[in-house]
């Protein structure tokens, strides 16, 4: 049982589940599921205090493919735009447009980083619950300097 829903966003339904949340991420946000993984990743990397540990996979009733992720709760304020903006800086990021809350460098693009996917716990830390973080590729217009491939280089093993 995943508990009771405590929220639903754009891309996922979020359950309680005591010391954790359970999210039943759609793809429907993140388009295929190998960046999904990709980007759970990246948030892993840099948002370690708040990593996605993935349980498993299913499908709707309607038979849209989910990923289920749990995820640590952290108890806390919102933070205002000023506050949020000065943590992405803090930590590497440059406004790109504040209209969608996103942040890049040359490498990461980050967005969706509002005041209900940011939040200060009690001690003040900030902690960051969700957010879509990419690879910055040119595509996305925002300062891109990276490539998506598949492609190996196996000469370099």
């Amino acid at each position: 049982m995943l508990g009771e829903q405590i929220a639903e966003g754009g891309e996922a339904k979020v359950y309680d589940h005591g010391a954790t949340l359970v999210k039943a991420i759609g793809l429907d946000y993140f388009i295929q599921p190998i960046l999904a993984l990709d980007r759970i990743s990246l948030h892993n990397t840099y948002f370690p205090e708040t990593a996605l540990k993935v349980l498993g996979f299913g499908r709707t009733a309607d038979g849209d493919f989910k990923i289920v992720a749990e995820q640590p709760f952290i108890e806390g304020t919102h933070m205002s735009d000023e506050e949020i903006a000065s943590f992405a800086e803090n930590i590497g990021f440059k406004l790109i447009n504040p209209r969608n809350w996103t942040f890049a460098t040359p490498e990461i693009y980050l967005s969706d980083l509002h005041d209900e996917n940011v939040i200060r716990s009690k001690e003040g830390n900030i902690f960051v619950v969700d957010c879509d973080i990419r690879i910055n590729t040119s595509e996305l217009r925002c300062g891109g300097c990276r490539k998506l491939t598949t492609e190996v280089d196996l000469s370099v093993f």
